[in-house]
């Protein structure tokens, strides 16, 4: 009940202030792929991201991205890992780059830290991703009675999913959307790293993702869960928006969120529905 209460008066205190100065807080999304390991069926990557001229490029994104100066960065991690993220970036600021290579690597990092230091923002990174249950880094221990039950449904719906491979066999249209798409991302990683990013959140790119993503498990209703499997990725990016504007305040102006590619549809489309909320396509920073 204290936390409604809190949020209630969030929105009252928000929708003044949105009165008061005729404008909504901007949300940009920079869909990216995983820099490192990824649990990704098939991970899109660059050989070259650590090379020096990928780090050439990795600070020329982040000095664009800069340029929208946003008050908040909320990354594609989950809460629990916030505090891993904040010694990250206390390191960073006093000159230290991460020993785990898998940290230095991930993009949270790559983009979201160095760009937080750039900026001198206050808090670094803000971790706001959502994983199912049944996967690695997911609700490890039930807060309610609905964590409960819908632990128990999607560790149901998982066990019905098909592998992968198998659903794309039996899907041609779905694989052949799939290898369209994968030679595309050939294609871009030999373009610099800001146009292959530009070039993965084009609305053609982000539509043919939240197909393979999200509704070509209804193509065929594998196992009778097509539409089961499609809601669960719809209830994922709704948790992460969620967890989104339980960060915000009144006095956020910009904010930016750094995420998979795959989420940005959905995510897109439910950010242009909010009253008080105003999406910025990616390519209008990168035009500044």
């Amino acid at each position: 009940m204290k936390s409604l209460r809190w949020l209630v008066v969030f929105f009252l205190s928000l929708k003044i202030s949105v009165g008061q100065q005729q404008n909504r807080i901007q949300v940009a999304v920079l869909g990216t792929f995983h820099f490192g390991e990824s649990s990704d069926y098939a991970s899109i990557s660059r050989r070259d991201i650590m090379s020096r001229k990928g780090m050439k490029e990795i600070n020329e994104l982040v000095s664009d991205l800069a340029k929208f100066y946003p008050n908040k960065i909320f990354v594609e991690n989950t809460p629990d890992s916030q505090g891993l993220w904040d010694g990250v970036y206390a390191d960073y600021r006093k000159g230290l780059e991460p020993k785990n290579p898998s940290i230095l690597v991930n993009e949270v990092f790559q983009i979201g830290i160095k760009l937080a230091k750039q900026i001198n923002d206050p808090f670094g990174v803000i971790c706001v991703n959502y994983t199912p249950p049944e996967q690695n880094g997911g609700l490890k221990q039930a807060k309610t009675g609905l964590d409960t039950i819908y632990t128990v449904y999607s560790n149901m719906l998982q066990s019905r999913k098909p592998e992968i491979g198998r659903f794309f066999k039996e899907n041609p249209l779905a694989d052949k959307e799939f290898k369209t798409y994968l030679k595309k991302n050939e294609e871009w990683s030999k373009l610099s790293l800001e146009k292959h990013l530009l070039a993965m959140n084009e609305a053609s790119s982000l539509n043919s993702l939240h197909y393979l993503n999200v509704t070509a498990w209804m193509d065929q209703n594998p196992n009778g869960i097509g539409a089961e499997l499609t809601a669960k990725e719809y209830l994922r990016n709704a948790k992460i928006l969620q967890n989104i504007l339980h960060k915000l305040n009144p006095y956020d102006k910009r904010v930016l969120i750094i995420i998979g590619a795959a989420h940005v549809k959905s995510l897109k489309e439910m950010i242009e529905t909010h009253p008080l909320l105003e999406f910025v396509a990616i390519e209008q920073i990168f035009k500044k």
